[in-house]
């Protein structure tokens, strides 16, 4: 059997739910071998029979305690110092890729990675809706050139939806929304949480916001929460819940950032959603700004977190016009046409 190590960032919970979506489909006909450090848990109980080989693979951005905003000056300083040991961590890299022989090396979005499988001579697909190079775009110039010619080094990109131009890369394909399908019925989740069929249920999908979060809710709307504290009302906290696509699909309205993952599930699933942007974070801007191109427009500020009315928001959200379908027929075609034969 074939072998791909796929590289996930170590940069949030999203980048390791979409890869897991696609290394679902590629354990039918391949040996996958993970490469992260912050999300092995969620990975290992994600994935049947998963070799996963803890390692950094990259920094990613230091996020402020809203949960939103990225800290420039903590980033700049912590991804400069990665960078500069750019050289010696490849070596390292290398080797591990020698040792295993892989046929293809995936990146989602580690730059690091891209030049061990170069040196190797082992062909490589970024795949993701942004690169560290359009993102962090306040480091010093020679780091930001060292991280160019990193990407660079990619035989192949493949583009999700909402994305910046990521037009660096030689060579680029632009697929559909990927994210994980839903594995049970909305029915089915809201049985196991006790829930009744005919209450409202509002999804709070935040992150580790330590923004003041407070909301006023009525007796026939429950309200969930993935990891986001909320004051002045009764929620259930699911966390600890590894399918988070099922939570979101049993949902009549998901708040959160303007993040991929859950706005991908949100729209696999049609379910209408708010969230919240940073514009000073390009990823999100450019989400943002895509969205509003296609008539969503259900931006809100943290500051309105503060006095969350749901039975108002609930009523006057911008429903979705169409379920969107997931690409992975696309995703998976692309992948199998840079396997060596």
């Amino acid at each position: 059997m074939k072998k791909i190590i796929y590289y996930i960032t170590d940069h949030g919970k999203g980048h390791a739910t979409r890869s897991i979506a696609i290394i679902r489909e590629l354990q039918k006909d391949y040996e996958v071998i993970v490469r992260n450090s912050n999300s092995e848990d969620l990975i290992k109980q994600s994935l049947q029979n998963i070799k996963l080989i803890s390692g950094k693979t990259d920094q990613g951005s230091v996020i402020k305690n809203n949960g939103i905003s990225i800290d420039k000056v903590k980033t700049k300083n912590k991804i400069e110092k990665w960078i500069h040991q750019f050289e010696k961590n490849s070596i390292k890299e290398s080797r591990l890729i020698s040792k295993y022989s892989p046929n293809l090396i995936i990146s989602d979005i580690s730059a690091m990675p891209l030049i061990s499988a170069k040196k190797n001579n082992v062909p490589s697909i970024a795949i993701s809706n942004f690169s560290w190079y359009d993102v962090i775009d306040f480091i010093s110039n020679d780091k930001s050139n060292l991280l160019l010619e990193a990407y660079q080094n990619a035989d192949f990109s493949i583009k999700l939806p909402f994305g910046t131009k990521m037009d660096h890369f030689k060579k680029q394909k632009q697929v559909g929304l990927i994210c994980r399908k839903t594995t049970q019925s909305k029915e089915k989740i809201r049985k196991k949480l006790k829930i009744k069929n005919s209450d409202k249920v509002v999804l709070f999908a935040l992150g580790n916001s330590k923004q003041k979060i407070s909301c006023q809710t009525e007796k026939n709307i429950k309200v969930l929460s993935m990891g986001t504290n909320i004051q002045n009302c009764q929620f259930l906290d699911l966390s600890n819940w590894i399918e988070g696509q099922n939570i979101v699909a049993a949902s009549d309205l998901v708040i959160c950032k303007c993040g991929y993952g859950f706005i991908s599930e949100c729209f696999t699933n049609n379910i209408p959603f708010y969230y919240v942007s940073d514009d000073n974070h390009i990823e999100q801007k450019s989400i943002s700004e895509q969205l509003r191109k296609i008539g969503i427009n259900n931006r809100i500020n943290l500051d309105d977190l503060s006095n969350f009315r749901i039975s108002q928001h609930l009523s006057n959200v911008k429903k979705l016009s169409n379920k969107m379908e997931i690409d992975m027929k696309n995703m998976i075609k692309i992948i199998n046409e840079f396997v060596p034969k």
